[in-house]
């Protein structure tokens, strides 16, 4: 083959060739390599001059001249460096005199190697197991792949350019989830969630769903993939925890938290049924739970000796391992009875495993029945796995219950003998000689219920420990202690003389009791008048003290309870914290105190009730902080009747919101009057109860009676109690935040006394806090009284609050309060309740005489 025109200058056909970016080799008709340009080099490698005259194969080993002309891509090696992939364009050269072969060789690598990618990612997408979709921008299906197809049953047909709506559960309970991935859809975000969807079929499917936005060089194109899971069986699962954990959380019977077990098993296992065999004390089984399992089988089991050769579950308990049954009709395990016993129901194999307790005690077995022969699935052990667990929980509650249930004489937060014991003992000593001189003591506690629900059930508890010890060591050796409710200890003492000795009731009436009972009563009230400190909070708790002794106690241990718990009531009309004696009088009280609700009523509505007001002062400077109004009510017939009498009545018969506006109309009508006059009071407080406080209309009623006597809101204290918080605590904050919004002040009221908490005074808007009359009495002989008392100072200090102390009597109470900087006192030493038309008078004469300090203040 000849060359002349490749020969020649930059300009020759040579030139043209070696400038082309693709590759050229021309062959003669020998196969010889009679030209190649530069491309064709970089491509093959070496020099040029060296492949003139080679074999063209020598130069590209792939290259097959005798399949004639045509395209075909080549593999291309080098030495010492990666193939390259080449199309070979071969052309026959046909000239006259020049035959051979022209062939153009192209690097198509990259095309390749994309080509091979695409092949790739769909032979993956096509093989995977997870569902694939492609939306578009405007979220309609353009692409689904098989896994999508078996998944939810839909065709290509079926969802191609459908809104992807098309495959979404449309339950209510779903649209939540919907709309926020709806929300991240449209925002072409990548994100993750959990939905439920509906297959072709119907059937509801939960779908773990990966979100990616399709991007061309760092730009979103609009189409969106969507990674689609079958996350039904982890779902379902979940739902099983949960409804297992509420069951054994709740009050839910032992037996019906087995059968919850056992059923929710077979509805998200519904190939298998489910029993659950528990190991009785003699070793015999009890199926504890079953589902879809026949009674009969469950009564074949019940009873039977568990051993290694009685089923699967006998095998399973006395080895502690799991067993598996394949063919129960050939294991020679199963008895003939046993398996007469499944044989009607079909069930094949048997898959049993021991329920453990913590101390790797086996205490039974969960068994899953199959109606062919085969093993458990991993699906089958998940689920086994976690409800092993449950049924463990289940068997460590119910032990608890029984062991609580043998406690039947005593207490187990007290240790103290219980109300079964009480009645025991008293009628062992019904008929005995002591039984003249035999006292029974009711204690309760007052408010308790409250209490307790604002400390809590571990709070609850240490309070009752520590009140069972105080009133032991209150007790000593006069009496027996018992708990006898949730609020009320029992005291059995006699008189303190020795039955038919000397000095004992001659006629057997049983009047020495009398004396013995009332001081043993009043060193538990004495006992109970200190605070508990329960996690560092004080708590307060009265208590209403019932005695029945002497010839109050009747014949029958009933009748000794009975009348106790009468006088018991007798206790709380009386206010609480006293005790009081059974009476034959109590009819006639009764009677009373229903007149006297009525009387109240009357007495409110023709406002025979008056205020009073008790002034408060500063005791370091002598300057008069407030006053406080109280109610009082005198009956022309009945002469004066206490607040703690009238209040409790008012509070019983729902007169209490009415006598609360009463007193917060009058008490800011005197105000105004005060202020015409220029008498110096600051303020004016009025304690409202709990029930006002849930009525959603206090705060307007405030603000009315505000217009009404024109007076500021920064002169009206509004004083709120404890038991406030505890009775409804979110609808207290309320009307809390909204009576302060009106710039009315807010006080807590005998802070201490009930469910004492730093947090009531941070999460309410309190502008002061006062301190309760049982820690100020306590100051100067109790050093925990004292120490309490300087923290409700340093906290009020800390928090912007004022802090007033109540009930002060003495001068070294007062020096007391100085010293620990408590800015304001109220009590007899200052001065007692003063009618409106005294206050006037007061305040010039406080002025004139203790303007200065009250360091040496004389009895008021």
């Amino acid at each position: 083959m000849r060359e002349p025109a490749l020969q020649g200058g930059p300009s020759s056909l040579s030139s043209v060739l070696n400038a082309l970016a693709d590759g050229v080799v021309m062959v003669d008709d020998g196969g010889k390599v009679t030209f190649v340009n530069d491309a064709a080099v970089a491509m093959c490698g070496g020099r040029a001059e060296s492949w003139i005259g080679q074999p063209a194969r020598a130069m590209v080993p792939a290259l097959d001249l005798t399949l004639g002309a045509g395209r075909r891509e080549l593999r291309l090696f080098r030495p010492g460096s990666p193939g390259l992939w080449v199309e070979a364009a071969v052309a026959r050269e046909g000239a006259p005199g020049a035959a051979g072969w022209v062939v153009s060789l192209r690097d198509v690598t990259a095309d390749v190697s994309r080509r091979e990618a695409g092949h790739l990612c769909s032979a993956v997408v096509n093989r995977t197991d997870r569902g694939v979709m492609v939306l578009d921008g405007l979220d309609r299906i353009t692409y689904v792949n098989p896994a999508f197809t078996h998944l939810l049953g839909y065709r290509s047909d079926d969802v191609l350019l459908r809104d992807v709506s098309v495959v979404l559960s449309a339950e209510e309970s779903d649209m939540s989830v919907l709309r926020e991935f709806r929300y991240n859809l449209r925002a072409r975000r990548a994100f993750e969630i959990d939905l439920r969807a509906r297959s072709r079929a119907g059937c509801e499917i939960w779908l773990s769903t990966a979100v990616s936005p399709v991007r061309d060089d760092g730009a979103a194109s609009g189409d969106v993939i969507v990674i689609l899971a079958d996350n039904t069986q982890a779902m379902a699962l979940r739902g099983l925890r949960q409804d297992v954990t509420t069951a054994l959380s709740g009050a839910t019977d032992f037996n019906d938290v087995m059968l919850l077990i056992c059923r929710r098993i077979e509805a998200i296992s519904p190939d298998v049924l489910v029993s659950i065999i528990l190991v009785t004390e003699e070793g015999t089984a009890w199926m504890a739970g079953r589902g879809a399992m026949p009674e009969s089988f469950a009564l074949a089991c019940d009873g039977m000796i568990v051993g290694p050769m009685v089923g699967t579950c006998g095998a399973a308990i006395c080895s502690g391992h799991e067993v598996l049954t394949s063919d129960i009709e050939t294991d020679p395990r199963w008895t003939p009875a046993l398996r007469d016993a499944v044989r009607p129901l079909g069930l094949i194999a048997c898959w049993s495993v021991p329920v453990r307790m913590r101390d790797g005690t086996v205490v039974g077995t969960m068994a899953l029945y199959f109606r062919d022969r085969r093993e458990p699935t991993l699906w089958h052990r998940r689920v086994v796995d976690a409800c092993i667990h449950f049924c463990t929980l289940a068997v460590e509650q119910e032990r608890a219950r029984a062991r609580i249930a043998q406690l039947a004489h005593y207490d187990a937060a007290t240790g103290l003998p219980n109300r079964t014991w009480l009645r025991d003992h008293l009628a062992g000593l019904q008929d005995r000689p002591g039984w003249c001189g035999l006292t029974l003591i009711a204690v309760d506690l007052d408010q308790f219920r409250t209490i307790r629900d604002g400390l809590g059930g571990a709070g609850a508890d240490e309070l009752l420990e520590t009140v069972a010890r105080r009133l032991k060591r209150a007790v000593g050796n006069d009496g027996t202690l018992t708990r006898t409710g949730d609020d009320e200890f029992s005291i059995v003492t006699g008189c303190g003389r020795t039955p038919g000795g000397s000095g004992c009731c001659p006629d057997g009436d049983g009047f020495q009791a009398v004396d013995h009972a009332a001081v043993l009563a009043g060193a538990v009230v004495r006992a109970m008048a200190v605070p508990f400190v329960i996690n560092g909070v004080p708590v307060t708790s009265g208590v209403s003290i019932g005695i029945c002794a002497g010839g109050e106690k009747g014949g029958t241990v009933d009748t000794l309870l009975r009348n106790t718990r009468i006088a018991v009531s007798r206790a709380r009309d009386a206010g609480g914290n006293c005790y009081r004696f059974f009476s034959p009088a109590m009819n006639l009280r009764a009677h009373d105190r229903l007149i006297l609700s009525s009387v109240l009523g009357t007495a409110l509505a023709s406002e025979r009730l008056r205020l009073v007001y008790q002034p408060q002062v500063s005791p370091r400077t002598g300057a008069i902080h407030g006053v406080e109004a109280l109610a009082r009510w005198h009956d022309s017939a009945r002469g004066e009747i206490p607040p703690v009498r009238f209040i409790p009545l008012a509070e019983e018969s729902g007169l209490i919101q009415v006598l609360g506006e009463w007193a917060l109309r009058l008490a800011c009508r005197q105000m105004a009057r005060w202020m015409a006059d220029d008498v110096g009071i600051p303020s004016v407080s009025v304690n409202l109860s709990a029930r006002h406080f849930r009525e959603p209309g206090l705060p307007s009623m405030i603000a009315g009676i505000l217009r009404e006597t024109g007076i500021p809101a920064s002169r009206l204290m509004v004083e709120m109690t404890e038991s406030t918080m505890i009775a409804d605590l979110d609808s207290a904050i309320a009307a809390a935040r909204a009576i302060r919004a009106l710039g009315v002040g807010l006080s807590m009221d005998d802070f201490g006394t009930g469910f004492s908490t730093l947090a009531n005074l941070v999460n309410l808007p309190l502008s002061e806090v006062k301190i309760d009359r049982s820690f100020v009495d306590g100051m100067d002989r109790v050093e925990e009284s004292r120490l309490i008392v300087n923290a409700v100072v340093g906290i009020g200090r800390h928090l912007g609050m004022s802090i007033v102390a109540e009930g002060v009597e003495t001068a070294r109470q007062l020096e007391i309060l100085d010293e620990v900087g408590c800015p304001a006192v109220q009590g007899f030493l200052i001065s007692h309740p003063l009618e409106a038309e005294q206050l006037p008078d007061w305040v010039r004469t406080w002025h004139q005489s203790h303007a200065a300090s009250l360091v040496r203040l004389p009895v008021a």
